[in-house]
């Protein structure tokens, strides 16, 4: 979907390379501003949580950067945030081989979630709409030894659920219901919708 003439800037406010790779299969023309030192919250409702951290993420670059540039006039800052949730519990990046090993474990034929906050923020005006996406993931039956063999094939401490649907963890899942986008952390659709209510335009709208 490549960007017609004229059209509004998007500024990419993550270090996600699985985002950044998402907007270039997509043809989306984009800038990468990551945000600094912003401290994420976390709530009961998963939902609440990433529609915040994405909204902290996008207000720390528009503060930091984009504010008081006149060459940001007419730019959209968009940020995301996921979490792999399940049973009422988060599991983000392993701080550990070890805890990487209990996440998959927690996962084995069972369902997760995978849940994605976006915000798209106009730099004109400071406003912004956030939104979320859940995607079900289903692991099939895992054993110790395949477990163990999947943690030496693949580097998972920079993984929230120590796994990359990208990556080699695709051989964990069994099922997908919902956007596969957004189990790399991309919700397209929900991206789109949002940058359209800001008078985005993709090539043929």
């Amino acid at each position: 979907m490549e960007e017609e003439e004229g059209n509004k800037r998007i500024i990419l406010a993550s270090s996600s390379p699985r985002r950044r790779r998402i907007l270039e299969l997509l043809k989306v023309g984009f800038q990468i501003i990551e945000p600094h030192n912003c401290q994420e919250k976390l709530f009961r409702s998963p939902f609440k949580t990433v529609t915040c951290n994405s909204l902290i993420k996008a207000q720390d670059v528009y503060n930091r950067v984009i504010i008081n540039n006149l060459s940001y006039t007419d730019t959209l800052v968009v940020s995301f945030d996921t979490i792999v949730y399940l049973n009422g519990k988060y599991f983000g990046k392993p701080q550990s081989i070890e805890e990487a090993g209990n996440f998959i474990r927690a996962f084995s034929n069972r369902t997760h979630s995978v849940i994605s906050g976006v915000t798209v923020l106009d730099s004109k005006t400071g406003s912004y709409l956030s939104d979320f996406e859940i995607t079900k993931v289903k692991f099939k039956k895992l054993g110790s030894f395949e477990i163990d063999s999947y943690l030496k094939q693949e580097y998972v401490l920079d993984k929230a659920g120590a796994y990359d649907i990208y990556g080699f963890g695709a051989v964990l899942v069994e099922k997908i219901n919902g956007c596969f986008y957004n189990v790399a952390g991309l919700p397209v659709f929900k991206f789109f919708n949002l940058l359209e209510k800001f008078e985005y335009k993709f090539l043929g709208s």
